[in-house]
């Protein structure tokens, strides 16, 4: 039987006055569902049907965009990166310290004018509830709207209703967590890494030949992985190639020596991608958009989380 979770709750309130239309079609995909499973946000407080996340076998799921995206984003508004969301910061009484939040942009530039841009969203939880069930950490990606010339600087990410989202979680460590840290417990063994969009592909379109600037998420809160003020991402960029039903993937993200090789990757008829058993992911808001995971078999360390936008070339509906 599944729990709900107060703390994710408490950040919900946060958005809780923002409207939301319901989603064409909310995909996605996990590495460990015992960890996190992607669906449509169904918590009491929004009911929104957008992009949403179950965490540790919660009972519902959270609004990715409206409860810990928006609320880690007022936290920072108001108290600076690294904060320590309290419900004073969501217009509740009480200095419960709820969780530390950080936010971070990324770009990538696939060699012309055009750059693909993200946000990402790190949260460490701090309140300790024994009937409910607990997280180390949650970093969430966000693809944004692409700009020319420069990187944006924020990063806008996609609106609601075309969102498109990726990134890790990890469970609480043993112990109670301090006030401030950058450990989000990404060593853990049970690290699991996650992606879901709004608006999902669920026929191809008829031909595509376009390519995408990518990043990846892997261990923020680690060494390799960087803090979560200044997470360190794969990057690179993925050619599609599709038409008459069938395509491929091609192309790296890589973070110095280590590669994610997308060669082999299918493009399938109803929108999704595949490499064996390591690669999945999905295409979103009519192929002008991805996400996915690698699964690298050789532990959930090395498992990566990506999403991309596309920068050049043509789709043809």
């Amino acid at each position: 039987m599944k729990k709900s979770t107060l703390t994710l709750a408490i950040m919900a309130l946060v958005g809780s006055g923002a409207a939301f239309a319901a989603s064409p079609n909310v995909q996605g995909g996990s590495s460990d569902t015992s960890g996190v499973e992607t669906g449509k946000s169904d918590h009491s407080l929004f009911k929104g049907n957008n992009s949403g996340v179950a965490l540790n076998g919660a009972s519902s799921y959270i609004d990715l965009a409206g409860g810990p995206v928006n609320g880690s984003n007022n936290a920072i508004d108001d108290h600076g990166n690294g904060a320590i969301m309290t419900p004073a910061d969501m217009g509740l009484f009480g200095g419960l310290s709820v969780a530390q939040v950080w936010k971070a942009d990324a770009s990538v530039n696939g060699g012309g004018s055009t750059y693909a841009n993200f946000a990402i969203n790190s949260v460490r939880q701090i309140t300790t509830l024994s009937f409910a069930p607990q997280f180390g950490g949650l970093v969430i990606g966000q693809v944004g709207a692409n700009s020319t010339g420069s990187a944006a600087d924020p990063a806008v990410p996609l609106s609601v209703g075309n969102g498109v989202y990726f990134g890790e979680w990890a469970p609480r460590a043993t112990g109670t967590p301090p006030q401030d840290s950058t450990d989000l417990n990404m060593a853990s063994n049970d690290r699991t890494v996650w992606y879901v969009g709004d608006n999902a592909v669920d026929t191809m379109p008829t031909a595509v030949n376009a390519t995408y600037s990518v990043v990846g998420i892997n261990g923020v809160g680690t060494t390799a992985g960087g803090s979560p003020d200044n997470p360190n991402l794969y990057s690179g960029t993925l050619t599609a190639s599709y038409s008459s039903g069938s395509g491929s993937l091609s192309g790296s993200i890589d973070r110095g020596t280590d590669t994610v090789d997308f060669t082999g990757t299918n493009i399938r008829n109803d929108g999704t991608f595949d490499k064996g058993t390591t690669i999945e992911g999905r295409f979103y808001n009519g192929a002008e958009a991805l996400a996915g995971i690698h699964k690298a078999g050789a532990g959930v360390a090395d498992d990566v989380a990506f999403g991309g936008s596309k920068i050049s070339g043509t789709i043809t509906p």
